[in-house]
């Protein structure tokens, strides 16, 4: 079973239990931040705004199919209060728990329901080649966020490039997309698109850096950018689960080479993944 097969078993069977992040993590045998960006990667959401939207899901069912009072269907939710509880499920469902119940029909409400793993896909990668980086420095406007706003970074790109700012001295034909401040429990990220600069380089208004070091894995696809998300899930949900490639924090970079067009998506490009300290192939 997959990673984020194992984590959705271990939600579903213990839902009416109250758990952390650290808890599935360990119970899965990979860390938070591991599981964090794997879970979000492949679902869209932080794995534990999905714990909260189930729990209130099962919470709506439970207001029309049950006799429970409101108070007993908080407590099983997670929630200490029925107020918070009412806060919580007025922000989900745009309405008060008593008003469900006293509707008593969930057809029209956006339920959260179990999600089923993913089929297995044929793999995009081979083996990846372990660097060891100096320290390198990426600079370029820096844009916040999350899983469902992600679908906005090509109008980040679209900005930069039309914009035509370049910091002088960056390194000309190679362009770097940078995530890093990974939220574990929210699923927000900074995403920098840009070049890598000399370090201490003056940088223009609007413009963020960052900067990256140590051991990196460097997947390498010569495929069309659109499958750069299911790129994505297989590095974190396949390829950081063994134990050669045990990710450890730090930014990812997602490299794009000068034959990379950015008109028609061809030309392939590269991620980077920060592991754990290797020998340099």
């Amino acid at each position: 079973m997959s990673l984020v097969g194992k984590s959705l078993w271990f939600i579903e069977t213990r839902l009416s239990e109250p758990f952390t992040l650290n808890e599935v993590a360990g119970w899965v045998a990979v860390t938070p931040f591991h599981l964090a960006r794997t879970f979000a990667t492949a679902t869209g959401q932080s794995l534990m705004r999905y714990v909260w939207r189930r729990r209130l899901t099962r919470a709506a069912q439970a207001l029309v199919v049950g006799r429970d009072t409101v108070l007993t269907i908080a407590l099983d939710a997670g929630y200490a209060s029925p107020e918070a509880f009412t806060r919580a499920f007025r922000a989900e469902f745009g309405l008060l728990p008593s008003a469900l119940r006293k509707r008593g029909r969930t057809d029209d409400l956006i339920l959260t329901l179990p999600l089923q793993p993913r089929s297995e896909m044929p793999s995009l990668f081979d083996t990846p080649k372990i660097d060891i980086f100096p320290t390198r420095h990426f600079a370029g406007p820096v844009q916040r966020y999350d899983m469902q706003t992600r679908a906005g970074i090509p109008a980040q790109w679209g900005a930069y490039n039309e914009a035509d700012i370049r910091v002088d001295g960056a390194v000309p034909d190679d362009y770097y997309g940078v995530v890093f401040n990974y939220s574990e429990d929210g699923g927000t990220f900074d995403y920098l698109c840009g070049q890598q600069v000399p370090a201490g380089v003056a940088l223009p208004a609007g413009f963020g850096t960052v900067s990256v070091s140590g051991a990196y894995a460097r997947f390498v696809s010569k495929g069309h950018i659109s499958t750069m998300s299911a790129a994505w899930g297989e590095i974190f949900g396949d390829w950081l689960t063994r134990p050669a490639f045990r990710p450890r924090p730090g930014a990812s970079v997602e490299y794009y080479p000068p034959e990379f067009d950015g008109m028609t998506g061809e030309g392939g490009y590269e991620i980077w993944v920060a592991v754990e300290g290797a020998e340099g192939a």
